[in-house]
């Protein structure tokens, strides 16, 4: 009997498979096949018509080697467009099961997924975003399946207790097909979850004492399974994993990896056959087995679907009143070539945006979707893909030049020339081409045909509509909603930078491209092959942002430039770099280029409101990510002059919370800023952030660098402030981005004779050098240096505290010659400017201390000690914090010394003392908590060394966070301690892990060349060796111990030294 060949538009199932044996399993299972309805196009997807019941269904298979949920999705685009009355889909094929404590999943089990918990039956898992303690949180669950398949999976179950089901018969058509068979699976071991697969295509060598021993099921009927089903783009097959991300999810039966991207395209439902446990112990055996079992039970759930839910229109008049207003397709406008798939993004707009991909209620209901992002980031080519990908799907496709109102009518009147004849007055449809007649007529006739009750599936694309309407000054500038068709039918897209236009419609910002995509983009117009690694500093540098991705191989690519080449020039000429580009824009992006991209955008912003857009150019002389209202406000409040210089710049927005929300609230608005990702902070891209360094002329770069420079000196934090780490962590990228991008053009002019800016350099110098970049701290002090000697002289008292900080931060380095020189000048100076007894002399007079007592000077330093507290518990009494650090480093030295009784009394008074000023976990606490700690070690209290250096390192963690812990030296000297004593306890893995963290700070601190880097080097050497360090005799340990313990609070002690001077130098500069 031949086959029956149906219209397209009677199918109204789509049953997809991932491999080729899944398909094959699917089609034993058609009461009856049909021909191919038509021909497909540029289509080239292979189908499977035929009918299960009343429900014709066409099946499909994903390329050979194509497997995952991009994958998935892209197929279930391409086949939901050539056969739009496809209502839902099943999914169905092999999965890997998660046998639980409530669920006894077995192979040849069957999966559904179904609501369970928050998910809707299927949700990827290897997708969300990462918030805080790096905790990952899944975003990229889907919907439930629709009703209707709910309904019916509700009539399987129930269908299911009363023994009513077909399923054994749908198997019995794989009598014929051996392979197909339960007798050829071989047998069913579940192994523990920890125990890895010992090698070879079964499991023969591997060890039987870890198998799980079950109970032997008495049916050999299908079981079914109702549940959480998790999605990824890799295979899961570790026991540990599966079982740990099944927990964070509440509980999952079945691991796949197209399931995702089925149901995140349309309304469907996932059917998975149980193949393997999701671990080590994968083979294929029971894959054709399970495939069947899966086919035969999707089979036996479309039976109990009712047609009439499915269809309930006369599909083919509905087609046929639709073809009447059918237009050809036409790329005219529309941008080409060398688009790089982006599957996410267009998955969200394809769901949104294409019909039958929206839920069945909203079919004919209007459908806008906003695009909008940073100009340069890709809407216009990914609304370019999806006009060419989804033609089919509409009966006509109009793609409209937003760019100005008058570009917008000129579009209107092309699109009315292709509207088919007679529809519309013959005078429209020919006014583009003969110029003759009433432009306003035009548009109204077109709008009226959109707006025909039989005329539903049209999209129009308005592309580049950047001009805020509601800004009066910009001729060009337009309200798009007035072009807008007026009728609850047709899809329309908007193109935008301008975040307000969000409100017509389904939001969707566009953000920047994954590495991998941005690959992708580069080889696209680079045309040749190269080198990931050669390519990775450049990529970082343009940060996924396509124009400037495309813009960059187009030019090497034409000119022969290295990557090498290229990213000096980009770094060190980049406006001449720029205009060298701009003399050929790419076509692909409007002739573009990204000298040019953002010009509108800013001149409207400026045209609105001037701060903002200054606030977009001093931006561009401080770090290109977050910048807190903070920041600006403590540099406006820290000096008179400083405040005056930013109102003139930015307004009120650096002194008023409320001006200046408004000030970012416009700038995101174009979308020249943009959120971080998790954050309610701001960011501006790093192409951006260039940009806007080099629009600025001589004399504003000059000034604004200044500023910048102004801020961050004057910003820094009161160390007696409560967010004090937290406000150095947040100023500590301003600084280093400042110094990297502005010290050659403005410190050398500046410092000789601008006082304010000579205090910055000072602050930032406490900055870096409290953060561990010493290297950059010693510049900035020497730039300070030099200028206070030229201003006020050798010997005046601003010039000696930034040599006492010069002598602090060389003593940190390792430079005790240098230091030593450093301090007797100082101290020399203090003592003839101040008298021996004045607080900042005896700043100093304890520092030495510091110094004497790391040259093993310990007589001369004690002297110092006893010197400095004296004096300090007359000026500022016995439990003023500044006293407390000397007795904290006169318990150091005692320690040092032997004196263990005496330093654990100075030890417990400073400790008393800080609990009580700062609290239990302030740094300054910490410290001396870890030197107690050092202490009960060399005492033998090993129990109680521990509960200290633990309290320590929780702590740290704490108050300073994952970044800057790893540069806070009394932080890395506390893991090396912990280390220590893990290794004496016989611990070897704990003290493997102490000190790999040490070192990796000792490194970033320190360098490869620093005492306690090499030592901590040794120290891991010697773990892996027989000849551990336990060989190393009491007495060497205790001396390398103190030698430890007297280089932790010199760094403490001496930082809050130069906090505590701080407001006293803005009284001597007149700053305040």
């Amino acid at each position: 009997m031949s086959r029956p060949r149906l219209l397209p538009a009677t199918y109204t199932v789509a049953w997809v498979s991932a491999l080729p044996l899944e398909s094959a399993a699917a089609a034993e299972m058609l009461d009856e096949e049909h021909c191919d309805p038509r021909s497909r196009g540029s289509n080239t997807d292979q189908y499977i018509f035929g009918r299960i019941g009343n429900h014709n269904i066409v099946m499909t298979c994903l390329p050979s080697g194509h497997m995952g949920n991009n994958s998935a999705a892209d197929v279930a685009g391409r086949l939901t467009t050539a056969f739009p009355s496809i209502k839902f889909a099943l999914m169905v094929g092999i999965g890997g099961g998660v046998p639980t404590a409530s669920a006894d999943i077995r192979l040849g089990d069957v999966v559904i997924g179904h609501p369970h918990s928050q998910y809707g039956g299927v949700v990827q898992y290897d997708f969300g975003k990462t918030g805080p303690n790096r905790q990952v949180h899944r975003t990229g669950f889907t919907n439930a399946p629709p009703k209707v398949l709910l309904n019916a999976i509700a009539k399987l179950r129930e269908n299911h207790y009363r023994r009513l089901n077909d399923i054994s018969a749908h198997l019995s058509v794989f009598d014929r097909l051996a392979q197909f068979s339960r007798n050829t699976t071989g047998p069913d071991v579940l192994f523990q979850a920890t125990y890895k697969h010992n090698g070879g295509d079964n499991c023969e060598c591997c060890n039987k004492q870890m198998i799980i021993e079950r109970p032997k099921r008495e049916s050999t009927e299908v079981v079914i399974h109702y549940g959480t089903i998790a999605s990824g783009n890799q295979v899961m097959k570790d026991g540990v994993t599966r079982d740990r991300i099944s927990a964070e999810l509440g509980e999952v039966l079945c691991f796949e990896m197209e399931g995702a991207g089925v149901a995140g395209a349309f309304p469907s439902a996932v059917i998975r056959g149980i193949c393997d446990y999701a671990d080590s112990h994968k083979n294929k055996s029971w894959q054709p087995y399970a495939a069947a079992t899966a086919a035969a039970v999707a089979k036996e759930l479309l039976r109990v679907v009712p047609a009439e839910e499915i269809v309930k229109t006369n599909i083919s008049e509905r087609v046929s009143d639709a073809e009447e207003y059918r237009v050809s397709f036409s790329l005219k406008g529309i941008p080409r070539g060398r688009f790089v798939d982006r599957p996410e993004e267009m998955r969200r707009l394809e769901k949104v945006l294409i019909p039958h991909r929206q839920a069945q209620s909203e079919e004919y209901r209007q459908q806008v979707v906003v695009l909008h992002g940073l100009g340069g980031i890709g809407k216009t080519q990914l609304a370019a893909e999806c006009a060419r990908k989804h033609q089919a799907a509409f009966t006509s496709v109009f793609w409209l030049d937003g760019s100005s109102e008058d570009s917008l009518q000129q579009s209107i009147a092309d699109c009315a020339g292709r509207i088919p004849e007679g529809q519309i007055p013959e005078t429209s449809r020919k006014y583009s081409s003969s110029a003759h007649g009433d432009l306003n007529a035009v548009i109204g006739d077109f709008m009226e045909w959109l707006s025909r009750t039989e005329n539903k599936r049209w999209l129009i694309i308005f592309d580049n509509v950047d001009r805020d309407y509601q800004q009066e000054t910009d001729i060009d500038a337009y309200n798009v909603s007035n072009y807008i068709p007026e009728v609850d039918q047709g899809s329309i897209l908007i193109t935008t930078r301008l975040a307000n236009l969000q409100q017509l419609g389904e939001p969707l910002q566009l953000g920047t491209v994954d590495m991998s995509e941005a690959h992708a983009i580069f080889r696209k117009w680079y045309n040749q092959d190269f080198d990931l690694n050669d390519s990775d500093e450049l990529l970082q540098l343009l940060d996924g942002l396509p124009l400037a991705l495309a813009q960059a191989a187009a030019y090497m690519s034409e000119t022969g430039t290295s990557f090498r080449t290229y990213t000096r020039l980009y770094k060190e000429q980049w406006k001449d770099l720029m205009e060298i580009e701009n003399t050929a824009p790419l076509r692909s992006y409007g002739a573009r280029s990204i000298n040019t991209t953002w010009t509108v955008s800013y001149n409207a912003i400026r045209a609105q409101n001037e701060g903002a857009a200054n606030l977009l150019l001093l931006w561009a002389h401080l770090d290109h990510k977050t910048l807190p209202f903070w920041i600006l406000q403590a540099g406006a409040r820290g000096s008179s002059a400083l405040a005056k210089d930013l109102s003139a710049w930015l307004g009120d927005a650096a002194d008023d919370e409320v001006k200046f929300l408004q000030v970012v609230r416009l700038l995101r608005s174009y979308c020249l800023i943009d959120s971080l990702h998790g954050s309610s902070t701001n960011s501006t891209h790093p192409v951006v952030h260039q940009w806007a360094f080099h629009i600025q002329d001589e004399d504003q770069r000059a000034e604004l660098s200044r500023l910048a420079v102004l801020i961050i000196g004057y910003a820094f934090p009161d160390e007696y402030a409560t967010e004090y780490h937290q406000k150095q962590r947040q100023l500590f990228p301003h600084a280093e981005s400042w110094i990297e991008r502005m010290e050659r053009e403005i410190v050398n002019t500046m410092a000789e004779v601008n006082v304010e800016v000579l205090y910055a350099l000072h602050m930032m110098g406490m900055l870096l050098s409290d953060r561990g970049n010493l290297g950059k701290a010693e510049k900035m002090y020497q730039r300070a240096l030099e200028g206070y000697e030229k201003a006020w002289g050798l010997d005046h008292t601003s010039t000696l505290e930034t040599v006492n900080n010069l002598a602090v931060l060389y003593a940190d380095q390792g430079k005790l010659a240098d230091a030593e020189k450093m301090y007797q000048r100082a101290l020399e100076g203090k003592e003839k400017a101040w008298g021996p007894d004045h607080t900042s002399t005896l700043d100093t007079v304890n520092n030495l201390g510091n110094l004497y007592k790391n040259q093993g000077k310990l007589a001369d330093a004690e002297k110092m000690y006893q010197r400095a507290l004296e004096g300090k518990e007359k000026a500022w009494g016995l439990d003023h914090i500044l006293t407390l650090n000397t007795v904290n480093n006169l318990a150091v030295l005692y320690a040092g010394q032997g004196k263990l009784a005496d330093a654990e009394k100075m030890y417990q008074r400073a400790l008393e003392g800080y609990e009580k000023a700062w609290g239990p976990d302030h740094t300054s606490t910490l410290d001396t908590v870890n030197n107690l700690g050092n202490l009960y070690k060399n005492q033998g209290k090993l129990a109680d060394a521990e509960k200290m250096y633990q309290r320590a390192l929780e702590g740290y963690e704490d108050a300073l966070g994952p970044d800057y812990i790893q540069s806070y030296v009394p932080a890395l000297h506390n893991a090396y301690s912990y280390g220590m004593l893990f290794e004496d306890q016989g611990r070897l893995s704990n003290a493997k892990l102490m000190y790999t963290k040490a070192l990796a700070g000792y490194k970033l601190v320190f360098g490869t060349d620093d005492r306690w880097y090499r030592a901590v080097q040794e120290r891991l050497k010697n773990l892996k060796t027989s000849q551990c360090s336990r060989s190393t005799s009491p007495t060497s340990r205790a001396s390398r111990l103190t030698r430890h313990v007297a280089d932790i609070l010199p760094a403490a002690e001496s930082a809050a030294s130069k906090s505590s001077k701080r407001l006293r130098l803005l009284r001597k500069l007149k700053l305040t």
